[in-house]
Order: structure tokens, then sequence, then C-alpha cells
């Protein structure tokens, strides 16, 4: 990002302003201290626990903007990103001026140049990413059920109603349990990546969530074909891909590699049998594996 550069023209302004708030404090996100422009992101509505309650709300925020921030698309000036929104190399807890501060030496800029010439254009990107996260999803809120502790067994009455919404709720919950497994394991890979660790045990990872991601996209086409966009469900009209977004970011992929993920996904549950029919997919797992292998790189190098 040269100093005058700026994300591709459309970024929403009430995102951009959204997030001065959050400047001058920092993270982590205060339920009192955000704009409810933030919080009505749809990124940010369904990876909420309580999608009606503002500080679950403002914990889910946090999350995407600090895997924004992790992911931050523009190599030259990640570091400072972090940095000025309290990240390492920067601190939370510190004022803005400390903040600033660590972003401007992170960027190799003095301060005023920083505050005037790149700060502006950071906010503006990470309100881009912010935006783009959102728009992944569509127009339709969905949430994962809400669970309240059992108190007794369950006492189906013999009626063909409760049994089909007792297995829609089934093949609900596998759905949702899917896609936090994968969810789980890319946190696990994002992390790894983010401490650079080994070679090895970042590979191994990725496979895992490989794995997962074939079993999330099997479960999720499974739930689709007997629960189509229109009819009887509870994910409204996202399709497969929306439903895999849900879990976190992965790599763009051909057509092709998704089908193979997918169908060794949908008859290989087993993450040995997995890897053993995919092991000759030398290409998909290189394309898989290489944005994490990249930032363990980059984060071995400083």
């Amino acid at each position: 990002m040269n100093d005058t550069d700026r994300p591709p023209d459309g970024v929403d302004e009430t995102i951009v302003s959204g997030l001065l708030p959050l400047l001058r404090k920092g993270l982590p996100v205060v339920p009192d201290h955000v704009e409810p422009r933030l919080l009505d992101l749809r990124g940010v509505i369904v990876r909420a626990a309580d999608p009606a309650d503002p500080a679950s709300l403002a914990t889910a925020l946090d999350g995407v903007l600090r895997a924004a921030l992790a992911r931050f698309d523009d190599a030259r000036y990640a570091e400072a990103a972090r940095a000025l929104f309290g990240l390492p190399p920067g601190r939370p807890g510190t004022t803005l001026t400390a903040r600033r501060a660590a972003a401007a030496a992170a960027a190799g800029h003095e301060v005023h140049h920083f505050r005037k010439r790149v700060e502006p254009r950071l906010v503006d990107r990470l309100a881009w990413m912010l935006q783009q996260d959102a728009e992944q999803f569509g127009t339709t809120r969905v949430a994962a059920p809400r669970l309240t502790p059992a108190g007794a067994p369950p006492q189906l009455p013999r009626d063909v109603f409760a049994w089909e919404l007792t297995e829609h709720e089934e093949q609900l919950a596998r759905v949702w349990a899917a896609i936090y497994a994968l969810r789980s394991e890319l946190l696990a890979l994002d992390r790894m990546a983010s401490m650079g660790e080994g070679f090895q045990e970042i590979s191994r990872q990725a496979v895992t969530a490989a794995w997962r991601y074939g079993l999330l996209r099997a479960e999720a086409e499974r739930y689709r074909g007997s629960y189509p966009p229109g009819s009887f469900g509870a994910l409204g009209d996202l399709s497969v891909d929306d439903v895999v977004a849900l879990a976190g970011w992965v790599p763009p992929l051909k057509d092709e590699h998704i089908t193979k993920l997918t169908r060794a996904g949908a008859d290989h549950p087993d993450r040995a049998a997995f890897v053993a029919v995919m092991r000759a997919e030398v290409e998909l797992g290189n394309t898989w594996s290489r944005p994490w292998l990249d930032h363990r790189n980059e984060n071995k190098d400083h």
C-alpha cells in the first residue's frame, strides 16, 4: 500500500466511521463503546452466540476484527494495522498515542506522517475487509440453535410431524457440529501459523482442517438435499458455500478440488481413510496449506 493507495471503490463509509471509536479505545471491543452499525454486520451476527444480546455481538465483532487484522491483506502494513488496534507488536490497554507510535515504528514512518497519510488508509482497508466478510453471508441471518440444560428425558409423541421435526433438528445439529469442528481446526491452524510452529506440525494440522472441510461440505449437502432453500428448514437461503463460510476463512479452491474434498468427506468420514484417498492430490494439498505455511514463514522471519 503506497501512501495514496485506497481500498477498491465502494467501501461503506458508515463502517469506516464505526471503526473510529474502536480505534480510539483499541481492542478488545467493549459493548458500551461500539457503534451499532458494526454490530449489524452480517458477519458479526452469524458468529454471535446470541444475536439478540449486545454483549454477544460485541464478542463476535472482536473476533471478526482480530481475524481480519491477523490476515490483513497488505503485507507492507499488516503489523502496523495490528499495532494500531492494540495487537502485537502493539499493546492492549494503551493509549491511541502509544499504539500509533508502535504502528508508525512497525511501518517505518515518522509518527506525524503515519497519522496523516497512512492511518486513514489502514482504517479504510479494514472497513473494506469487514464489508467483504459481511457480504459473503448474503442477506440471511442465521445463528446456531440456542441450547438449554435438559431436565428430563424427552417424551416424543407417536406423531409423524413430531418425528419429522426431530429428524430435522438431528440433521441441523449435525451441520452445526461440523461447522464448529472445522472452526476449531481452523483456529488451531491460525494460532500455530502465527506462533511460527514447525512445518510438519502446521502441515499435519492443515490436513486435519481439510478433512473437517470435506466432512462439513458433505453434511451441508445432505442437509440441503433434504431441506432445500425455501422449504422447511433453519438455514434460510444459505448455500453450501455460505454454510462452510460460517466456520471461518479457507483458501480459494478450484471447483474440481472442492468436489474431491466433498466426495472424500462423504465417503471417508474417518481421518486416516480420508488422508489415504487424498494423498495423491499434491496440487490441492499445496493450495490448501500454502497460506498458513506462508504466514508461518513471515512470523519466523520477524
